[in-house]
Parts: C-alpha cells; structure tokens; sequence
C-alpha cells in the first residue's frame, strides 16, 4: 500500500449504462428548465471523461491521490478529456473509488489501510470538483497557470468507498469553451487506476519538483479559494483520475466541428 508514486494516481469513469443513465435525466431535466417539450432539441449533453472504465487501485495495490487539485490530460484516443467545448452547464459528476481493507496491514504498523489514509490525511475521504480557466504558462516555470472559477460543494466519500457514484448539483455550475473541469481532493480519495498505458496521463496542482516525495504530498494544498491561479507543475504518466463530469449545453450550440482526419 502506498501513499502515491509518479505511476499511481488516477481517476476514472461512468460505466457505458451508467453514463446513459445520467444523459437522459440530465437531458430532460435541463429541458424542464428552460420551458421546453422536447430534452432531445433543447439541450445536447457532454459526458467530460467518459471513457472506458478503468478499475481501481484499491484494495489489490491499494493507493490514494491526497491534497491537490487534478485533471487528466490524455487517455488512449482522447486528448484533453476535460476540456469543456460548449458554453452550457456542469450539472453533475461521477467519481469511481477503491475500497481500502479494513484489515490490519503490517507495513502500517498494523493500522488498516483505510485507518492508515485517514490519519495520514487528517480525515475522512472526500471530494469536489472544480472549473478551471487556463491563463498563461509561468515564464519561471514553463508549466500552465490555472484560474479557478468555480467549485461544487465538498462530498464525504466515506459510504460510497468501492462504488461508482453520481452527484447532483442543486446550483448548476456555469462553464466555456476552454474550461477545464478537474478533481478538487481536500483530504484523500482512493480514486485511481494505476498501471494503464504510456498515452494516459494527468496533471496535479503541486510545484515542480514536489511531485512524488511523501513530504511533498502531505505539505501540499488543493487549489480550493475561488480566483485563486495556480501552476500545475507535476505531471504523472500510466495513471488516471476516475471522474467523470455531465455538462448541459446551452441551447442552439452547434456542435463542435471534427477535426479532419490526417
């Protein structure tokens, strides 16, 4: 059981029936909304990261991505999976997490992995999810600035450890082209598939150089203050984020043009 490593954090996504499921409630919702009879003409919805399902880390090789703020970057087929293409509205997400044992592990003293988590991080496993808006790479560092508009409530995570679950947002959150809709993690969660390949890739809200220590991590910080901007300086390879975000276009969006094929 580990704590982190530069192959072993990520996030994942909805399963194919899950991910149905919350287009069309959100679809329909959405058309509610706006006065309109028909969800399919008034509103297109986006699955942010719906790719494949991936599994956790937990309980096999049991790790957990604490105190940052994340995104994917890549995964196989799909570059920038979480940048948002339409203006409209974050109305939703999914997070998928591992069940650390509860049994006593020897390489931690005898605490469970679960217990081992809890007091490493200072509490119980919890998440949110954060818009982000791209500024300017640093000159200093040559890593990209993030402006961080808006954030959805903070989700104790602790009676859905080992499920893929979806939360609702009672006040929608408003996003652009552009934005990205990244992981806000305040304590830890044990959202991560590890080992997949060289093309899958996220990015973490931690200095240049501070990426991978135990020291680094636990002294580290989400980027969690609203107008906050923040340097995305460590890059991890062969790891994902398991979430996944539903965005509800605005209505009468085109959709976006398909690059052409080279």
């Amino acid at each position: 059981m580990k704590l982190m490593g530069p192959d072993a954090h990520a996030y994942a996504r909805l399963h194919r029936l899950a991910i149905a499921t919350v287009v069309a409630v959100f679809a329909a919702a959405f058309a509610a909304v706006i006065g309109t009879g028909s969800a399919g003409a008034a509103a297109r919805v986006i699955v942010l990261g719906a790719a494949a399902p991936a599994t956790p880390s937990c309980p096999t090789s049991c790790q957990a991505v604490g105190k940052t703020t994340g995104f994917q970057t890549s995964l196989p087929g799909a570059k920038n999976p979480f940048v948002v293409t339409v203006r409209g509205r974050l109305v939703a997400w999914s997070i998928k997490t591992g069940a650390p044992s509860t049994k006593p592990n020897p390489q931690n003293d005898n605490q469970s992995d679960l217990d081992f988590f809890n007091k490493t991080f200072g509490g119980a496993p919890k998440a949110r999810v954060a818009v982000l808006k791209p500024i300017v790479k640093s000159i200093r560092t040559g890593h990209p600035i993030y402006k961080l508009k808006a954030q959805s409530p903070v989700e104790d995570l602790s009676d859905f450890l080992g499920q893929t679950t979806t939360f609702t947002l009672d006040t929608p959150l408003r996003v652009k082209p552009n934005n990205i809709v990244a992981l806000t993690v305040p304590t830890w969660a044990p959202a991560f598939a590890i080992n997949q390949s060289a093309d899958t890739k996220w990015a973490a809200s931690r200095k240049k150089g501070k990426c991978n220590e135990t020291a680094d991590i636990l002294a580290g910080t989400p980027q969690d203050a609203l107008g906050t901007q923040r340097s995305y300086g460590c890059v991890y390879n062969t790891a994902r984020l398991l979430y996944s975000a539903t965005v509800v276009a605005d209505p009468n969006q085109a959709a976006p043009k398909t690059p052409p094929k080279k």
